[in-house]
């Protein structure tokens, strides 16, 4: 494949800020996401001139399970300095081509290069090293759920993605989110931590950990929609499956098998800040949806093992308070979803509400009262969910 790239000023190597986590970027670090995009994104006055455009789309074939950088990350071009064509370099090429497809044959793809220990404090972007930076509008697609594995080896999280990103047909496993980015104690996202807007398509999200949101960790500006897919056996300190801060639709998904467990060593834990959610965390104030989904066996040792739900930490009100006032500020709605055979150590198991609200639409299965079915066509019967 031949392309013209339009020359930049900028240098292969430049680290740029992440825009990730739970927390306020700060002024410095937004005029460095625009000065860096003004050297990386706009090429120089001669290419101008010509009257070129940027690079356009592009469909990227990954040649290889061996993980690398691209020898040009600013080329648009999928080529290490080996001459393949890794998911990496890949990655690396689709950032400077927004709209690009990747296509990833069947094999087990490890990330085996580490992140860069001085951008583990902080919110960096560095795509060469650590998990895949997706910050352009991508589509990723596997050969299938069981055929194509993308595998951090517990290296750091498996995938970032800031922009419109799409993946289908694959399996995310073995993150072990590195950055240090809630602000600067806390790992998110141990499979995916999204700030843009992400679809999973068929995709297994699997044996990943983090301290907030073991298999996803989708942030307050984020959107998330999962379709098709499995989110099983993931681990954190709070939000074992999903972390949802924004708007999140579940439709035909399994959330299963997924822990939490309090770390109890960490001061600023307190209250609501860990023990939670064993499937599935909400904590903000955009609508979750669970449509013909699974929510099952998950665990939490504190509330909610199935479901928490509980915008901007108010849980940790006492429960004095939490009891008597309920304005409602977040909303679930489940619509034929069964939430059964979850476990807490502390109240409710299949679902924990605090200032919020769970709308049943009908049709959904339960094995307690918790999660407020009382539509038309709702059950709740001490072997729901038991297969």
């Amino acid at each position: 494949m031949t392309e013209t790239v339009p020359r930049t000023h900028c240098r292969p190597g430049v680290v740029v800020p992440r825009v990730v986590g739970r927390m306020k970027i700060s002024s410095i670090s937004m005029i460095g996401v625009v000065f860096l995009g003004t050297l990386c994104g706009i090429p120089d006055r001669a290419a101008a001139q010509t009257g070129s455009a940027g690079p356009s789309p592009a469909v990227f074939t990954v040649t290889t399970t061996a993980d690398g950088a691209a020898a040009n990350p600013f080329e648009g071009r999928c080529r290490t300095d080996a001459g393949e064509c890794t998911l990496r370099a890949a990655v690396q090429a689709a950032n400077v081509r927004p709209g690009s497809i990747i296509r990833v044959p069947e094999g087990r793809y490890v990330l085996t290069i580490p992140p860069n220990f001085w951008n583990t404090n902080g919110p960096f972007i560095d795509p060469a090293t650590g998990d895949l930076d997706v910050t352009a509008d991508t589509t990723i697609e596997g050969a299938g759920q069981d055929r194509t594995v993308v595998d951090a080896g517990h290296r750091d999280r498996v995938m970032l993605t800031t922009a419109r990103v799409a993946l289908s047909g694959l399996t995310i496993t073995g993150g072990s989110a590195a950055e240090h980015e809630i602000p600067l104690f806390e790992t998110g996202g141990g499979g995916i931590a999204n700030s843009g807007k992400l679809i999973l398509d068929h995709v297994t999200v699997t044996g990943n950990a983090a301290d907030y949101g073991g298999g996803i960790f989708n942030i307050p500006v984020a959107d998330l929609k999962v379709t098709d897919s499995i989110i099983t056996a993931n681990a954190a300190g709070e939000a074992g499956g999903v972390r949802c801060d924004n708007t999140c639709t579940f439709t035909r998904t399994e959330i299963t098998d997924n822990h939490v467990v309090n770390p109890r060593t960490k001061w600023y834990r307190f209250g609501g800040f860990a023990g939670r959610g064993g499937g599935l965390d909400i904590r903000g104030v955009g609508e979750v949806l669970l449509i013909d989904s699974l929510v099952l066996r998950n665990s939490a040792d504190e509330g909610g093992g199935g479901i928490n739900i509980a915008p901007a930490y108010l849980d940790s009100l006492p429960y004095q308070f939490t009891d008597v006032v309920n304005p409602g500020m977040g909303k679930l709605i489940l619509r034929g979803s069964t939430i059964a055979q979850n476990t807490a150590g502390l109240g409710e198991q299949n679902c924990k509400k605090v200032f919020a609200v769970i709308l049943s639409t009908g049709a959904n299965l339960s094995n307690d009262h918790s999660c407020d079915l009382t539509a038309t066509g709702d059950e709740v019967r001490p072997d729901a969910g038991v297969r």
